[in-house]
Order: structure tokens, then sequence, then C-alpha cells
């Protein structure tokens, strides 16, 4: 089995050695896609809100949603989905985590064009 040479540098004649770990800043990245700077760090910062976790807290959705816990509370309790409640018995304190699968079903349910929203 032969092992194919990676192409030589042209300034040293050798090829430079990668690492995974090595890194770019995003002005490099963003040259070498052909991007603005900007565009980059638009992309990196809605990949960060998009970031799909397990389950979700009530003030991650009203964040999310862009609205109250109030209202994400509200939009809760209309639906029929089940949550994970952390209180402790007797209580009303505690966690409440919503599992990433009922909030992409209650997005996706709640999606409408702008002629039936209104």
């Amino acid at each position: 089995m032969s092992k194919s040479k990676p192409a030589p540098n042209s300034a040293s004649g050798t090829s430079p050695t990668l690492k995974e770990t090595d890194s770019l800043t995003i002005s490099e990245f963003a040259d070498l896609f052909g991007f603005p700077a900007s565009a980059v760090l638009a992309a990196v910062a809605r990949q960060r809100r998009s970031y799909n976790k397990p389950f979700y807290s009530i003030p991650d959705l009203a964040t999310r949603w862009e609205c109250s816990r109030a209202k994400v509370y509200e939009v809760l309790r209309e639906s029929e989905f089940k949550i994970l409640d952390l209180r402790t018995s007797g209580t009303d304190k505690g966690a409440r985590r919503v599992p990433a699968a009922v909030v992409q079903s209650l997005e996706k349910g709640r999606m409408a064009s702008l002629e039936e929203a209104a």
C-alpha cells in the first residue's frame, strides 16, 4: 500500500504539518472561504443561538422566543406536552425543563404565514 505525499509548500519545498488542534483567526477563516469576517461572526452567533440542547429552561425559551416567561408558561399550558418537573414535592419552587423535541414541535405547530397570523 503506497502513501501519497502531501503537496510541497512552494516557499520551502516542504509540506506543512497540520494538526486538528491548529487554529485560525476569524479573519483567516473568512479569507479562506472568501467571506467578510463580519459574516463569519454572524454565522457563529446564529449557530450558538440555534444550538439544540436536550432540555430548555423557561428563561431559555423566553430568550429564544423573545417573549416573557409568563408567555412561555401560557404556551406550554395550551399544549398537551409533558415537561420535566424538578420541583421539590409539595412546593412551587424548583426547575422545570422542556425537552428539545417538545420545543421543536411547538415551534413547528405555531408557525403561520403572515396572512394567517393577522
